[in-house]
């Protein structure tokens, strides 16, 4: 079997263009012995317009002008078919479904049959690894991780670094790649018919679904205690909090038995509740908050909208006092 380990660079990507520059590869054989590694380039057929994730532009490590003197997409087609397809090969790529992607849409610009092929991703395996499904690996990221030294968006090192990467996690696991990929019940991604699938693992399917769970129960406990704020009303016991408009930090609120019972004894003592912290001018946030309302109600504080913030601890001693 060999393992081909591919990467991308593009001219220019929009919504559904993908203007390829440069195809880079890798293969080796199952002991991750080199057979052939090398750049392909190709005449984008378009300006060049390259900017990252954040929008930031890049570089890429090549003469821009150069690549006027190759020719297109469609004379490369066949050869960049033949290293993807065929029978005893294990494809490879980091973040693979993106340049797949722009395989996908170059076939479609030029009028050419799809791609026909498997890929798995060392980015989905290293996550399902690690068991870090909260934040994605970058090739960069990982080749510090691993100690591996490359050339950012030159597409053969690119797919060089992919391969050692590939290599290292087989080396950790004390295992060959095809066992790695079964040990952590890695889905292959596919492409076929211009239609393509990303590569999953069952681990990162299961953290979704948990992490959907956990959104729908936090939006039905936000729900019930809006409903309770909008429904709970008594005669004050005091006017020691009368003209107080408090509001709470997102994770007081979705701890329903604390807040009903930081909320009846505001109410108690003549205050109200904002659900809005727009509508409040005393906050109580969550101890070692860091959230976005938190940030929001302090830039209202300074504006002087909202009047006082306490932490969860200090605002239940200062209310419970005398019950403790």
């Amino acid at each position: 079997m060999e393992y081909v380990f591919f990467d991308i660079e593009c001219a220019c990507v929009y919504k559904n263009v993908a203007k390829i520059c440069v195809f880079g590869y890798c293969i080796c054989d199952e002991q991750f012995n080199i057979l052939k590694k090398e750049d392909i380039l190709i005449n984008p057929n378009g300006k060049f317009h390259l900017t990252d994730r954040g929008g930031e532009g890049i570089v890429l490590p090549y003469d821009y002008a150069e690549f006027k003197k190759y020719p297109d997409f469609p004379h490369f087609y066949p050869r960049i078919r033949e290293i993807l397809e065929g029978e005893g090969k294990l494809v490879f790529g980091h973040a693979a479904v993106n340049d797949v992607k722009y395989l996908c849409l170059e076939t479609k610009r030029y009028k050419l049959p799809s791609f026909c092929f498997r890929f798995a991703d060392t980015q989905v395996l290293y996550m399902a690894m690690t068991n870090t499904f909260d934040r994605q690996a970058g090739l960069e990221a990982l080749t510090q991780i691993f100690e591996i030294d490359y050339t950012p968006h030159c597409a053969a090192d690119d797919a060089y670094a992919t391969m050692r990467i590939a290599e290292a996690m087989c080396e950790k696991e004390g295992c060959t790649l095809p066992a790695l990929l079964e040990k952590y019940m890695i889905r292959p991604g596919k492409i076929g018919d211009f239609q393509f699938s990303n590569c999953s693992s069952q681990a990162r399917a299961k953290y979704l679904s948990e992490k959907v769970r956990a959104k729908r129960e936090k939006g039905e406990r936000r729900a019930r205690f809006n409903d309770f704020v909008f429904g709970y009303r008594v005669r004050p016991q005091s006017r020691e909090f009368k003209g107080c408009r408090f509001s709470f930090s997102r994770s007081i609120e979705e701890d329903l038995p604390l807040a009903k019972r930081l909320v009846k004894a505001i109410v108690a003592r003549g205050g109200k509740y904002s659900l809005k912290l727009s509508g409040c001018n005393v906050f109580v946030e969550e101890d070692g908050d860091t959230s976005v309302r938190r940030d929001a109600a302090h830039k209202l504080h300074g504006e002087g909208a909202i009047g006082a913030i306490y932490t969860l601890s200090d605002f239940k001693r200062m209310i419970w006092a005398e019950e403790e």
